[in-house]
């Protein structure tokens, strides 16, 4: 019985050695997001009962050429310095980024999550846009294309991801509603 009681402690040992140590429980599920989140701008801090203001918005199809066209020269005027080729408007990503500050000003909310729960790189896929590397920045406030560029260079995640050197196309989205105008610039390279 001895012999017999040593072989099963062996084989146990041995079993044990081999299994190793228990797996320790994975932590808890956790998703951080693809892109630096903004402080939020001038909107008004939430309260108990935050009035919202139900002005009916209207839809834009897109976004007006020269707007488009205004924030993407100052957004290469800042590449250059930085040594980075300029980046090219793309109709695709232009609606996508339409898309999106619309829903952003119909919501009164900055956020990069859609309402549907989309991200920027699902919206430009969406949009009929192929991304390979994919930002979005986004702002609610400034006036005008200048500063609008301006608020995301001044922070420095947005001014990261203005002055990331592989991308080589833009979108531009702006709509009109309170806490606005509303701000998104896509930058992707595609696939």
């Amino acid at each position: 019985m001895t012999g017999m009681r040593r072989a099963v402690l062996a084989l146990g040992a041995t079993l044990l050695a081999w299994a190793g140590p228990p797996v320790p429980m994975p932590p808890p599920y956790y998703e951080a997001p693809l892109w630096p989140l903004p402080a939020p701008g001038p909107l008004p801090a939430p309260g108990p009962l935050q009035p919202r203001d139900d002005t009916a918005y209207a839809r834009p199809a897109r976004v007006r050429d020269d707007v488009a066209a205004e924030v993407v020269d100052a957004v290469n005027r800042h590449r250059a310095r930085a040594d980075c080729r300029p980046v090219r408007l793309r109709t695709s990503l232009n609606r996508a980024a339409q898309r999106h500050s619309a829903d952003m000003a119909r919501r009164q909310r900055l956020t990069h999550t859609g309402t549907d729960g989309s991200s920027p790189a699902a919206r430009m896929r969406d949009a009929g846009y192929h991304p390979g590397h994919t930002a979005e920045n986004i702002a609610a406030g400034p006036r005008t294309p200048e500063s609008a560029v301006r608020t995301w260079i001044d922070s420095p995640e947005h001014r990261a991801i203005i002055l990331t050197c592989r991308y080589t196309h833009a979108g531009v989205g702006v709509a009109n509603g309170g806490g606005g105008p509303w701000w998104t610039l896509d930058l992707a390279t595609g696939r």
